[in-house]
């Protein structure tokens, strides 16, 4: 077996020259350093290597909206997080979290990420707009940056895929916990954020009453009300719906303003006699469980939801690895009093 040394005596050289010229570090003539290479080589020694090529470095853009939100705050922190927890050195990530559902704004944003930031690629939370799918488009034509869609999706967009819920199957899952925990009677309040601009509102309402007019014809389905991400507003929804409705025995909260209702729950003293269903594992879901308010919490996810995005577009630039399924659907989760502890 060749050692350094051999090599060393062979080139007339110290042992540390060797060293540093067969691992290219400073210090060492380039002549000699190629000789002693050359030594080695012809000796049969096989730690030789070559000068690591550097990684290219890349740029990943993230945007988010209703940044408020407690669910949307644990998927930026994720995000955030991604290059430590991947271990991956080369990549930066950027997130500009938008507070409204403008579309302007994220119009703004997403050019500001590409023509500023000069992004790779865009793990993206779009907002229920044809411009908005059209900048998707014109992104991945004529610029060549990928993009993955997140928590929604814009179906008809060239984005290489979508990570997320299903957002009907989610409706529906919580109409049929409501209704088996109403018995099949009384009314029940739908409580939206929002009604346009973000499809999960619009979505899992549609599950929902679907699923209801199925299988739970007996239970009246009240007007859906919006609270517009106004939680004063959904206070007193809740409020004027308590007072003037002495069956309704279920309030299900679509996406924001769930603690507005809360506050009018506790306020009321009705904790008991009304049924909740609300969307998103997150402390203060957590906390409502907890107290008796809330009765279940449908998941979405979130791990996989701020973390896949950005692995898929890692794949796509470093490894050149188009995803295998465009559609990454995940698991609707349940949880209630019983299993709190697993979280």
């Amino acid at each position: 077996m060749v050692t350094m040394q051999q090599i060393a005596e062979k080139c007339g050289v110290s042992r540390g020259t060797v060293d540093r010229a067969l691992h290219h570090k400073e210090g060492v003539r380039e002549e000699v350093a190629q000789r002693i290479r050359d030594t080695a080589r012809d000796m049969g020694y096989l730690a030789i290597r070559s000068p690591a090529k550097p990684l290219k470095q890349w740029k990943l853009g993230v945007i988010l909206h209703s940044a408020r939100s407690a669910f949307v705050q644990i998927l930026r922190e994720s995000f955030e997080n991604f290059p430590e927890q991947e271990n991956i050195s080369h990549v930066t990530v950027i997130v500009r979290a938008m507070e409204d559902i403008d579309v302007s704004h994220q119009l703004a944003l997403i050019d500001e990420l590409v023509n500023t930031e000069h992004i790779n690629g865009l793990a993206l939370m779009p907002l229920a707009n044809t411009l908005i799918r059209d900048k998707i488009n014109f992104l991945s034509e004529q610029n060549g940056i990928p993009v993955v869609t997140f928590n929604t999706d814009i179906e008809d967009a060239n984005r290489i895929a979508y990570v997320g819920p299903d957002n009907i199957a989610s409706g529906q899952a919580a109409a049929a916990l409501m209704g088996m925990i109403m018995q099949g009677h009384g009314t029940c309040l739908p409580i939206l954020g929002r009604r346009s601009g973000h499809y999960a509102d619009s979505q899992r309402l549609t599950g929902f009453l679907e699923e209801m007019r199925s299988n739970y014809p007996q239970i009246d389905v009240l007007q859906p009300e919006c609270s517009f991400l106004d939680e004063q507003l959904a206070e007193r929804i809740t409020l004027r719906a308590i007072h003037s409705d002495p069956n309704l025995r279920g309030i299900y909260i679509s996406s924001s303003g769930r603690n507005g209702v809360y506050r009018a729950i506790c306020q009321s003293g009705l904790a008991h006699r009304i049924h909740v269903v609300v969307h998103d594992v997150t402390p203060d879901n957590i906390e409502m469980v907890r107290k008796g308010v809330v009765d279940f919490i449908i998941g979405q996810d979130g791990q996989t939801q701020g973390s896949l995005p950005l692995r898929l577009l890692y794949d796509y630039l470093e490894h050149h690895h188009f995803p295998d399924n465009r559609i990454h659907i995940t698991d609707i989760t349940i949880k209630f009093r019983c299993n709190l502890n697993n979280i």
